[in-house]
């Protein structure tokens, strides 16, 4: 009987669509699967996982006194010792900067395969077969894991059907406290500080408004905010313009970043580097602004408009306010 776990990142508390689709993909691989969550009170959470289509959840329950926010040795440790205390043969977690911290190392710890960004997962014949994309997106890498290995994956938000909910089921939350390792206790942190984005999550949004090193500055970050509040949709940026200190890494697209499958993706001044292009490629409109017409995002894009942002932006705000107030 293989059991497949699903984690739910340190400080979430709710099953979102990703983790209902990731929780679809371990019902169709395992035959006991379970949802693992990061819970100091477990109150209330029978009524925030009802329905759920899966055995038990379990809330591990790690001391205050390790901090609100669990540095990553910590729940690193504390998986270690859930996926053998429970016998775990699969853990999934959604791809994100979180479990590119956690993910790798985990399997380590457990002597298991590693399988990163994962599009699809499936049973064939004795063995898992993982897809993931490669070269940028351009390419896609089939990797083969034998039934008997334990294994860890992160999977690519979007990915899957969402999970039926089953009426009337009450799924028992079961408390454990992880055994800890003492080499672990070597960090407590003390305060989290992170930018709080504006609107809906950019890696959910159904329109993403993103900006690189064309722009030249982190002033036409706050004109591509005006654009993302009258369109309702997140702001995003490339890697070059997240390094270059001009908007915050929680907002950065690509290889690197997270990765996107909005309904229109509009970028301006993106070269389209494959590297970004990987976070970005599963958008069903990309939409390009740039002043280079050889600039390689053309090339992936259903609209394009050479031009100068300076002049661009402001007009296509304006018109998307009119068209906006109008309905």
């Amino acid at each position: 009987m293989s059991h497949t776990a699903v984690i739910i990142e340190q400080g979430h508390h709710n099953v979102d669509e990703t983790t209902q689709q990731i929780l679809s993909l371990a019902n169709s691989l395992g035959d006991e699967t379970s949802i693992v969550i990061f819970q100091p009170d477990n109150a209330n959470l029978s009524e925030k996982f009802t329905n759920l289509n899966c055995d038990q959840i379990y809330a591990l329950k790690i001391d205050s006194v390790h901090g609100t926010t669990l540095p990553d040795d910590i729940v690193i440790s504390s998986l270690e010792w859930f996926c053998k205390d429970k016998n775990v043969d699969l853990i999934l977690i959604t791809k994100s900067a979180w479990s590119l911290n956690i993910a790798p190392r985990l399997a380590f710890r457990n002597k298991a395969a590693y399988a990163h960004d994962c599009i699809d997962i499936k049973i064939q014949g004795n063995n898992l077969s993982c897809v993931r994309p490669v070269y940028g997106g351009n390419a896609l890498a089939q990797i083969s894991i034998p039934a008997d290995t334990p294994k860890v994956a992160t999977v690519r938000a979007g990915v899957g059907q969402i999970s039926e909910k089953v009426s009337n089921k009450i799924v028992p939350v079961i408390e454990l406290e992880p055994e800890i390792k003492a080499k672990d206790l070597r960090v407590k942190i003390l305060k989290t500080v992170t930018e709080a984005p504006e609107g809906p999550d950019l890696s959910k949004a159904e329109i993403v408004v993103a900006g690189g090193r064309g722009l030249g500055g982190p002033e036409p970050f706050e004109k591509l905010r005006e654009l993302a509040r009258v369109l309702g949709g997140a702001v995003g940026a490339s890697r070059a313009a997240c390094d270059a200190g001009w908007i915050d890494h929680n907002f950065q697209i690509g290889l690197t970043g997270k990765t996107v499958t909005p309904n229109v993706y509009l970028s301006f001044g993106i070269s389209g580097a494959s590297q970004h292009m990987a976070g970005c490629s599963g958008s069903r409109n990309i939409v390009s602004i740039n002043s280079d017409k050889n600039a390689n995002i053309f090339k992936d894009s259903k609209y394009g408009v050479v031009g100068d942002w300076n002049i661009v932006l402001p007009a296509f705000t304006a018109a998307a306010r009119e068209l906006v107030n109008e309905n």
